[in-house]
């Protein structure tokens, strides 16, 4: 049983802290269904034996119908010539007839009367006649304080007279006796029916318990689907959910130990670089010689720098919230801002960037956007090489006769085959023959995120016809 102990209270202070009790909820399904049917079918019949002793104690029909059915049967059962059988000398001066106390007499009390004098009586009837005037019909006869209910019915000859009475301990009698009755026969509605529950939950739920068995033998990381082929109608749609999910967690789990076991791969080699340079440039033999190892430990230290960055950017991404979440973002603004960001550095290598944007309002997550806006100059700038153009667009534009908004970067540098472009967007891959170092990360994102985004990604030749060029039609 559950206990709560009031916040309130302090049981180091107060000796009598209040204690809450909550009662424990029934857990069981087949619990739940056999009380709830129970109770369904025992109140069911409180209510209909209740509503029928009333209407039996009001309407004194049923009462008066079974006291003249029983006098009928019994004159009807005498002889035809009583008064020669009984009517022997000195016999009608005995005591009357006493009959044994069977089971019938209890609801009831009887008397058979011959010319005035009583021949038979059962051993609950008084000694007087039940109805002294002896007149046939009901009436109500005030016999020792109490008021009896008697009927009296005589033969054609006006001598033999039948009278039938209930007491009221008879009429309490006859209610608890009829509810006796109903109440066995209640218990017996109940542990039926009880039982067919019991025995069909427990038939509906074995392949409940198959299937719990079933989870529990398996192995750590076991994300296959759990059979439902045998399971209830009102089940499965459960486990249909338990397998949508088990199935977007095994893609999650197979994603992050292909993500892990690359990241892996591709570290190797630049640290192993790394290291390789600081050991020349610690055994230089001149200046010259430490300048040029640690210019290109230098350089190493940045691609090194610049794939940790995208291989977080990746695990962000794969983990990114739902596209129910975005907001709206003025794309022009950010195109801006990155734009800036890599103008230092495209000066340097003697490289133009020309921009040209407008008001553009998407839905998106602005994070997201920045890290594909990113990897595309990025990748621009570093594939069109000393001394490149790069070109950058963010407007309106129709397409497939829908207004959206494009963007657009492109550079002159050495482009892409295309038999290449099916697989540039695969993570880790490196176009051959390229000079340029990557690491085969950044067009990847922007796939994803495009993706996150609902957004079309086109790609072909760039400035004049050479070089590389892609657009991202958003929504």
């Amino acid at each position: 049983m559950d206990m709560a102990v009031d916040p309130d209270t302090d049981d180091a202070a107060s000796p009598s802290a209040t204690v809450h009790v909550r009662p424990r909820r029934i857990r069981s399904l087949r619990m739940r269904l056999l009380l709830a049917l129970s109770l369904m079918i025992l109140v069911l019949w409180a209510v209909l034996l209740g509503i029928w002793q009333i209407f039996a104690a009001r309407d004194q029909t049923v009462w008066d119908d079974s006291l003249r059915q029983v006098a009928v049967l019994a004159l009807a059962s005498l002889p035809a010539d009583a008064e020669g059988v009984f009517a022997h000398p000195g016999q009608l001066a005995q005591a009357p007839r006493v009959m044994p106390n069977v089971e019938a007499e209890k609801d009831i009390s009887f008397q058979i009367w011959l010319n005035g004098q009583a021949i038979v009586r059962s051993p609950s009837s008084p000694t007087t006649p039940l109805k002294p005037d002896f007149v046939d019909g009901f009436a109500n006869e005030d016999i020792g304080g109490e008021v009896w209910r008697v009927y009296s019915i005589g033969d054609a000859s006006s001598k033999v007279f039948v009278q039938i009475g209930k007491s009221p301990q008879q009429r309490v009698g006859g209610m608890l006796n009829g509810l006796r009755k109903a109440g066995f026969v209640t218990l017996l509605l109940l542990m039926l029916p009880g039982i067919a529950i019991w025995w069909v939950t427990r038939w509906s739920f074995a392949p409940i318990d198959t299937l719990r068995e079933l989870i529990g033998r398996r192995k750590p990381f076991d994300l296959t689907p759990l059979p439902d082929a045998e399971l209830p109608t009102e089940v499965r749609p459960l486990i249909e959910s338990f397998n949508a999910q088990l199935k977007q967690l095994d893609a999650a789990v197979q994603g992050e130990r292909r993500f892990i076991a690359d990241a892996a791969h591709e570290l190797r080699t630049p640290l192993a670089v790394l290291a390789t340079h600081a050991q020349v440039a610690l055994r230089a033999g001149s200046i010259e010689e430490k300048d040029e190892a640690l210019l290109r430990l230098s350089a190493g230290v940045e691609r090194s720098a610049r794939l940790s960055e995208q291989l977080l950017d990746l695990a962000r991404v794969d983990a990114a919230k739902s596209a129910l979440e975005h907001a709206r973002v003025d794309l022009s603004e950010l195109v801006v801002l990155i734009v800036r960001d890599f103008e230092l550095g495209a000066r340097q290598r003697c490289q133009s960037i020309t921009l040209e944007t407008d008001t553009a309002i998407v839905n998106g997550d602005v994070d997201e956007l920045g890290i594909l806006l990113r990897n595309l100059l990025d990748n621009a700038l570093r594939y069109s090489g000393d001394g490149g153009r790069v070109a950058v667009s963010c407007k309106h534009a129709l397409r497939n006769r829908v207004i959206g908004v494009k963007l657009s970067i492109a550079d002159n540098g050495p482009g892409v085959p295309s038999g290449e472009y099916a697989r540039i967007f695969d993570r880790f891959y490196r176009v051959a023959g390229n000079r340029a170092r990557g690491s085969g990360i950044g067009l990847s994102l922007v796939a994803r995120i495009a993706a996150s985004h609902m957004a079309t990604i086109e790609i072909g030749p760039g400035l004049h016809g050479r070089g590389f060029g892609i657009c991202v039609w958003f929504p």
